[in-house]
């Protein structure tokens, strides 16, 4: 179970669903330059993964960034690095680290964002990439998860925790579908 340390922003609010925006992307590659300058060769990837990165996909103006970095425990290799571009740890769990972007943080992009420190080379960064070229490539899956994001959003309007367990299942069927079929 994951350990609250505090809540951000982003986190807080009600779910709001929106189609698909371009500047998404914009705003990742925003995020994307700011972390490479503070961690170089730290940082072993950062990537766009999440509803955000995937076109024609609803979601919340939140862009969801996976940093993978040798060892996400060992947080004095990154913590002070993130929080002085305006992160703020909101959760630790045993595979990964959950930042929030501050809302009003001088020189980091208008559209917030959630930072997903992870082990590089581990099964969660395997999964959330492999999860992301999945939607973008399946339209039947991304429109059925479309679907489902709309009505979970109606009934956990004001519960983004709720929101978020109650799309689980279907994300890790997705996950069970993109694995077999990477293997094919």
């Amino acid at each position: 179970m994951a350990q609250q340390i505090t809540r951000v922003h982003s986190e807080t609010t009600p779910i709001r669903l929106r189609p698909y925006d371009g500047q998404w992307s914009a705003y990742f590659q925003q995020y994307r330059s700011l972390i490479q300058s503070v961690l170089g060769e730290r940082a072993t990837l950062i990537e766009h993964i999440g509803s955000t990165a995937v076109p024609g996909l609803l979601g919340q103006a939140c862009v969801d960034v996976l940093l993978a970095v040798a060892e996400p425990d060992a947080e004095e290799d990154y913590r002070a690095e993130l929080e002085g571009l305006g992160f703020r740890l909101w959760q630790r769990e045993p595979d990964r680290r959950v930042f929030g972007s501050e809302p009003a943080a001088h020189g980091l992009p208008p559209c917030p964002a959630r930072l997903f420190v992870c082990r590089s080379g581990g099964t969660w960064e395997f999964d959330q990439l492999l999860l992301t070229h999945y939607l973008g490539a399946h339209e039947e899956r991304r429109e059925a998860y479309a679907e489902l994001k709309s009505r979970l959003a109606d009934v956990h309007r004001d519960d983004p925790e709720g929101y978020a367990l109650a799309k689980r299942p279907f994300l890790r069927e997705t996950v069970r579908m993109a694995h077999r079929s990477f293997l094919d």
